[in-house]
């Protein structure tokens, strides 16, 4: 087994223990956007090791956190509603509701800032993923259609590896029409970004 793996199965196992330290008192500095982001990492950190009472607990922290906020973005990229979703979403998934997390994980896209280009570029991505794992096939083509929209201008390594993961996901399904579709232009995408 490669480092990559246990690097990653070591980070998912700690990811709660980290988050931990990101708890009241810890960041007295810290404003309401910065805390919901920290408890919605925590929300996700705690479903990934089956914590599901803490891991809603925690969302919910988020989004209190989240509504004493002001309209004012504390920074590029600051915390928002399609990042609370997105954590949301995380959860779901994780916690089995993989249809939920699907219809989440739309909602937290359609409020994307339109300059957010690279998170809409691994929401689409993970939207893709998850369509395709309860069946909905033609939906994860549209949804990696528009991932291909984002990711023909764009240069990502996680892009890269969204691109790999549709590639490898929709060779079994050959037969549908979408699929070819979408096998054609990410050919056609693949050959641009040589």
């Amino acid at each position: 087994m490669t480092v990559r793996p246990h690097a990653s199965a070591l980070i998912d196992r700690l990811s709660p223990v980290f988050a931990r330290t990101f708890l009241p008192g810890s960041a007295p500095v810290a404003g309401p956007r910065l805390i919901a982001f920290l408890r919605g990492q925590q929300a996700h950190g705690a479903a990934m090791v089956g914590d599901k009472r803490q891991a809603f607990a925690r969302l919910r922290e988020a989004e209190e956190a989240l509504s004493r906020a002001d309209d004012r973005r504390e920074s590029v990229g600051g915390y928002d509603r399609a990042g609370y979703l997105f954590h949301v979403a995380h959860v779901q998934n994780e916690t089995k509701d993989v249809a939920g997390s699907t219809r989440t994980l739309r909602e937290s896209i359609r409020m994307q800032p339109a300059h957010e280009r690279q998170g809409r570029l691994h929401a689409y991505g993970l939207l893709a993923q998850r369509q395709l794992s309860i069946g909905h096939v033609e939906a994860a083509c549209e949804t990696w259609q528009r991932f291909l929209d984002e990711y023909e201008c764009l240069s990502s390594a996680r892009g890269d590896e969204h691109f790999e993961v549709m590639n490898l996901r929709l060779r079994p399904h050959g037969n549908v029409r979408a699929v070819r579709t979408l096998r054609e232009r990410a050919q056609l995408v693949g050959a641009l970004k040589g």
